[in-house]
């Protein structure tokens, strides 16, 4: 699997849970906080890959959009966490939680854009074909580590 499919796979993967999330009501707390739970840990696998592997190989390539784009993803990452934080807080029965999704998944959509519209097919402007398919299983690889940890 190339790495633009692995990004837009576990893309596609936020778009369902996220849909899940905003049909819930207050008396689906454990469906939310299960929803939530699991895509945080998915989440987190695939930023971190990003920011340990991506991320830096695109600065190195000492571009200043590339360099650019590396740094505002990242950041958005940065926005997540805190939206993400505020609503792990506030509980999974609150009346106004599913609102609080709202920010969180308007970050999310514009992040999903830059990468499946300037990140994705620019890769090979950028990248030699091997230097990228070398990038995407050091970030497949770094996913799967992720993800057989134990979800919190």
């Amino acid at each position: 699997m190339t790495l633009g499919w692995s990004i837009k796979k576990d893309h596609d993967m936020y778009r369902v849970i996220f849909s899940k999330l905003f049909h819930s009501k207050e008396s689906d707390s454990a469906l939310r906080e299960k929803l939530f739970k699991e895509y945080l840990h998915n989440l987190f696998a695939h930023h971190e890959a990003e920011e340990r592997i991506l991320f830096p190989e695109m600065i190195k390539k000492k571009k200043e959009e590339w360099k650019d784009l590396a740094l505002e993803l990242e950041m958005e990452h940065r926005a997540m966490k805190i939206l993400i934080k505020e609503l792990s807080e506030m509980g999974y029965a609150s009346k106004v939680w599913r609102y609080r999704l709202s920010p969180l998944y308007s970050i999310m959509r514009i992040h999903w854009d830059k990468e499946e519209q300037f990140l994705i097919p620019f890769a090979l402007e950028y990248f030699t074909a091997d230097e990228w398919e070398a990038i995407g299983k050091a970030f497949d690889a770094s996913m799967l580590e992720w993800l057989a940890k134990p979800m919190k």
